[in-house]
């Protein structure tokens, strides 16, 4: 019965934690989820643009040697079997996207992290009420495309 008056008393805070607790792993996901799609971006672009090269590279001799034209061959070939370039690029990339998504959501970010991790009631609700409204707003912009410039239109 303790725990039952418990959540009674303080329904507004668990809601608002819970609140909080949505929109960070919501956040979360979508910073994951552009970090996964950036990291692939870089590591084929960068593998692109350095295998052209390699390639390039390895057509051209300053002066003619069997063994300059050997190596040219084996360290295109070494770059075209090799992952290790295409494993850093992809990191490189994964942590650009998900940190550039973060920066992006840095309000509701703070909002949802305040809700659910403020000790005082208030606070916790001040911040899950002010995430409710960005959100409201968000829908009613985003979602419903109310506000937006209609470019099909002109």
């Amino acid at each position: 019965m303790n725990i039952v008056s418990a959540v009674k008393n303080n329904y507004g805070k668990y809601l608002a934690k819970t609140a909080g607790a949505a929109a960070v792993v919501l956040i979360a996901r979508d910073a994951h989820t552009i970090g996964k799609l950036q990291a692939d971006v870089k590591s084929q672009t960068h593998d692109a643009n350095v295998s052209m090269d390699l390639w390039e590279n390895s057509q051209r001799l300053d002066s003619p040697s069997l063994l300059k034209s050997e190596m040219k061959d084996k360290v295109f070939k070494y770059h075209l079997g090799s992952g290790v370039l295409s494993f850093f690029n992809s990191a490189i990339g994964y942590f650009s996207g998900f940190v550039s998504m973060l920066t992006d959501n840095v309000v509701p970010l703070a909002l949802g992290t305040t809700a659910l991790l403020a000790k005082g009631k208030k606070l916790a609700c001040g911040s899950a009420i002010a995430l409710g409204v960005m959100t409201a707003f968000n829908f009613v912009k985003d979602g419903l495309g109310l506000g937006t410039p209609k470019f099909l239109q002109k």
